[in-house]
């Protein structure tokens, strides 16, 4: 999913753009190294107080809603994700397990059955039943303002067939189709409160009723959102140490830094990234850094004009000096990524992608005259035609698109780099009439579920959210791999699907991946380090210092 995610510096743009230009034009000189600076971890130390109250602020800002089915960006999934649950659950590692449902079957190709936890209640005491499930499933799939519909698309019917299991029948086999209910894709709420409510459920004055380890307080509008630990959860394995939370929305960088060296706020996830020298050298807490399926790179948005080249498209890729965008423009928190598919992500396939994917990496540096071969095979004609470039109007991704931009430059294409007001820039993703005959687009993005097929499903095929340019290589493929069970099968398949991705570097640029980042202050430790915040409920690992 794409959000212009607020990681904004205030290293001047031209002392940026010096710096890349600067880097080594050929070959892979340069001998410094291109991971992060900080050690990844998963989990920050255990707590083991507890604590009444604590600030945490969610840096994209106020959400619009907090209803699950409509929930796919940060900062309205970093609040759910600690109040409605899912059928099965995406831990920190990376890994799809068991979760409202104890177990699932697969009987026969076309068909899954869910036995359901038996001591799961909602925040009024109510079980949660097979009905509640089945409800929520068919609104995931009939409800048009569900963001999740679409991951039901091969589903033919969804029913109750014991008191506490659930049978869902596909059209046609479609093996994805079970672990996305580790996203909002199976959540499950209470089925009478959303009848009862109906669209205003998720709104400041009713909210929501689901199964978390916190439920919904109050929304005071403009200022916060108050959970508080609900006492009857289910999963006594996780900690609870922290009774209530606020939520609020600030998201101008010195703001949030000051409230974080001040111990105003407690805790925050991708703190910003004009204050991390200061927070690192803090005594108000600590920075951690963990794995995340975050990709920051180009979308091809029109096939036709210079980006309908494949050589054109190779050229400027290569061209990009996408290790010193991660050193400069990103503060060392972004590496170069071999595939359009990060690591993270790899999931039933990671033994084969990892190991096609060592065999295309690079250093990430500009390759400046192995660029230049490839475009004097393109006739005059094609790599003549202007390249234009949209990026939202922040500190970081003008940075970036500076540096694309001269990298252009460089091996003579006609380049123009356009910024855009970031509170608009999401219409030229979603929006063809905005978007018009723009070539190349800035994202941010980041999948539902650590599945290579939920990657490739919503960015190179047909109908994929982010596939801006209609790309259709590998619908074959794809619609092969997802009809397939046997997990090697499928990872040969996926293998294949990267392959031609990253020959014709097509639909979408392999760019830089980034790390998570979690400030954590004094009084508070345990939240996971790693991007888990999106579905699962991270607030339920917090606990006390003692200080």
């Amino acid at each position: 999913m794409y959000s212009p995610r607020p990681h904004r510096r205030t290293t001047a743009l031209a002392a940026a753009v010096l710096a890349l230009a600067g880097c080594s034009g050929g070959g892979t000189s340069g001998t410094e190294g291109t991971g992060p600076t900080d050690t990844l971890t998963t989990f920050t130390p255990t707590g083991s107080g507890s604590v009444d109250s604590i600030t945490w602020n969610v840096f994209q800002g106020e959400p619009q809603t907090i209803d699950p089915f409509q929930s796919a960006d940060y900062t309205p999934n970093m609040i759910n994700s600690n109040m409605c649950e899912t059928l099965l659950a995406q831990t920190p590692d990376f890994r799809i397990k068991p979760n409202l449902a104890t177990s699932y079957a697969n009987p026969d190709p076309t068909t899954w059955v869910y036995k359901l936890r038996t001591d799961a209640t909602f925040w009024d005491g109510s079980p949660m039943t097979a009905d509640d499930v089945v409800w929520s499933m068919r609104h995931n799939m009939t409800d048009k303002s569900s963001f999740y519909g679409y991951l039901y698309a091969n589903v033919a019917s969804i029913a109750k067939t014991g008191a506490g299991e659930v049978t869902v029948r596909l059209k046609k086999p479609d093996y994805l189709f079970n672990d996305e209910l580790a996203s909002f894709a199976g959540v499950v709420v209470k089925k009478e409160f959303y009848e009862q409510h109906g669209r205003k459920a998720g709104t400041p004055d009713v909210g929501v009723m689901c199964t978390g380890p916190y439920r919904f307080d109050t929304w005071t509008r403009g200022q916060s959102i108050r959970v508080s630990r609900y006492d009857g959860y289910w999963n006594k394995s996780l900690p609870r140490r922290v009774k209530n939370i606020d939520f609020t929305f600030l998201t101008d960088d010195s703001a949030i830094t000051s409230g974080l060296l001040s111990g105003q706020i407690d805790g925050t996830y991708g703190p910003p990234m004009a204050g991390l020298t200061q927070l690192r050298a803090s005594s108000a807490g600590k920075l951690y850094s963990g794995a995340a399926p975050l990709a920051v790179t180009l979308v091809v948005a029109n096939p036709k004009g210079a980006m309908g080249s494949a050589d054109v498209r190779k050229a400027l890729q290569r061209a990009i000096d996408w290790k010193g965008i991660g050193k400069q423009v990103f503060a060392g928190k972004g590496t170069p990524a071999a595939l359009q598919t990060v690591p993270a992500v790899y999931g039933f396939a990671e033994d084969e992608l990892t190991s096609y994917a060592d065999s295309v990496r690079t250093d990430g540096s500009a390759k400046i005259e192995e660029a230049k071969k490839l475009l004097a095979k393109v006739p005059d004609d094609v790599k003549s035609q202007q390249i234009s470039l949209v990026v939202p109007q922040q500190a970081e991704t003008q940075q970036l698109g500076l540096a694309i931009k001269a990298a252009a430059d460089r091996i003579g294409l006609t380049f123009k780099l356009n910024v855009v007001p970031a509170t608009g820039y999401s219409n030229y993703l979603y929006d063809p009439a905005t978007r018009g005959d723009t070539d190349l687009l800035y994202t941010q993005f980041w999948p539902n579920i650590p599945n290579p097929l939920d990657w490739l499903g919503l960015t190179a095929v047909t109908g994929g959210t982010f596939n801006q340019s209609g790309y259709n290589g590998i619908d074959g493929l794809y619609a092969e791999a997802i009809g397939t069970k046997d997990d090697s099968a499928r990872s040969k398949l996926v293998v294949q699907m990267e392959r031609k991705l990253h020959d014709e570097m097509n639909p979408m640029f392999p760019g830089i991946q980034l790390t998570n980042d979690v400030w954590l202050g004094n009084k508070i430790t345990g939240a996971p380090a790693a991007f888990d915040y999106v579905y699962y409920p991270w607030a339920a690992y917090l606990g006390g210092t003692g200080k």
